[in-house]
């Protein structure tokens, strides 16, 4: 718990202040446009939620393991990278997207329904900063994890060189379990699209969650063999 708090309070808050302040209109999916439209309250509830939720999946977490539940505990982290995928791909609207890919510090112009920078996003003035911030954001969350999970396989009676080696495995499958998310999120994204219905994202979600279930979370399913594997699961 304290290497969670110090990376959200050392590295995650403070860059996800630096991105409100920098490109407000971005960082809100351009429901407001400059610093000094958007609520106080609002911005109280982003900076603390941040932390608020990463606490909570900890503890949530936390709890599925002493309950034995372990492969849950596990779903739990596939379930938020795939909300936090689908709200930028589809967002409330289904322009989730075209809001991501649009810099007003580059076009000098407000997104507007439609409007969309494609490919030229990734050299915008946000993507750079993205870019900027990956390093610190991933390398520490990798090398943590790979840390953890090595001390965790010799506590549990281990030796070293199989403890490191469950330990690599469990990263790779960590971002395994990321890419997941993203194609589940891309692909509820794309159904939901292409329903006219107002019940189109809800059943988009369902389809994804459903095919995904039967693909690979199951009990002997791609991602549940590959999660059970290197993590040792029992």
């Amino acid at each position: 718990m304290a290497a969670l708090l110090f990376y959200i309070s050392a590295i995650f808050v403070p860059e996800a202040i630096w991105l409100l302040w920098s490109f407000p209109h971005w960082e809100t999916m351009h429901v407001w446009n400059s610093l000094s439209e958007i609520p106080t309250a609002y911005v109280t509830a982003f900076i603390s939620g941040d932390a608020l939720l990463a606490v909570i999946g900890f503890w949530v977490a936390a709890k599925l393991i002493r309950s034995g539940r372990d492969y849950a505990a596990h779903i739990q982290w596939i379930a938020g990278y795939f909300a936090f995928f689908f709200v930028l791909a589809h967002g409330w609207d289904g322009t989730g997207w075209q809001r991501f890919t649009w810099d007003p510090t580059v076009t000098g112009m407000p997104w507007e329904p439609g409007r969309t920078m494609w490919v030229d996003f990734a050299t915008s003035n946000v993507a750079i900063t993205l870019y900027a911030m990956a390093l610190p954001t991933i390398v520490p969350m990798i090398a943590g994890g790979y840390i953890w999970l090595r001390n965790g396989h010799i506590l549990a009676g281990l030796d070293g060189a199989r403890a490191s080696s469950l330990a690599v495995k469990g990263v790779a499958i960590y971002l395994l379990g990321v890419f997941v998310a993203f194609l589940m999120a891309a692909c509820a994204t794309v159904i939901s699209l292409h329903l006219t219905t107002q019940a189109g994202m809800l059943v988009g979600v369902i389809v994804t969650i459903t095919v995904a279930y039967a693909l690979a979370f199951r009990r002997g399913g791609i991602l549940q063999t590959a999660i059970s594997r290197g993590f040792n699961l029992t």
